[in-house]
C-alpha cells in the first residue's frame, strides 16, 4: 500500500516528465496507419511516439512544437516512458525542417516532413 502511494506521488510531482501509453493512439503517415507503432501522452499532451518498425522514438511537444528525437528516455516496455526533464531535450527529427508546420490539439498532432509526408498522430 505504501509502495503506490509512493508511486502515485512520484508520478504526480514528474507528470510532465512521465509518458503513459495511450493503447488507443494511432499514427498515420500520408494518411497510412503505421504498424507496430506505440503512442504515449503525458499530462500536457506532449506526445512520444516509437515507431518499432523504423527503431525510431521522437516526441513533439506544447512549447516548442517541434518533432525532435529525446536525448534522454527510458521505458517500461510499453507501458511507460520518462525524459530527463519537463521540457526533455531533444535533437531535431532528421526529416523535418526548421518550421515543421506542427498543428496540436487534445486529440491530434501533424506535422510535414521535410519530402511532403505529412504525419497525424491522433490520440484516446
Amino acid at each position: 500500500m505504501l509502495f503506490v502511494v509512493a508511486l502515485v506521488v512520484l508520478l504526480a510531482m514528474n507528470r510532465q516528465r512521465v509518458f503513459l501509453r495511450d493503447p488507443l493512439g494511432k499514427a498515420y503517415r500520408n494518411d497510412a496507419q503505421l504498424p507496430g507503432v506505440r503512442v504515449y501522452i503525458n499530462y500536457s499532451n506532449d506526445v512520444l511516439v516509437e515507431e518499432t518498425d523504423r527503431q525510431r522514438t521522437y516526441v513533439v511537444q506544447g512549447w516548442n512544437r517541434i518533432p525532435g528525437l529525446p536525448q534522454a528516455l527510458t521505458c517500461l516496455r510499453g507501458m511507460l516512458c520518462w525524459t530527463d526533464a519537463d521540457r526533455a531535450r531533444q535533437a531535431p527529427l532528421e526529416a523535418v525542417g526548421a518550421s515543421p508546420d506542427t498543428e496540436m490539439s487534445d486529440r491530434e498532432v501533424s506535422f510535414k516532413e521535410r519530402d511532403g509526408t505529412r504525419v497525424r498522430i491522433t490520440l484516446r
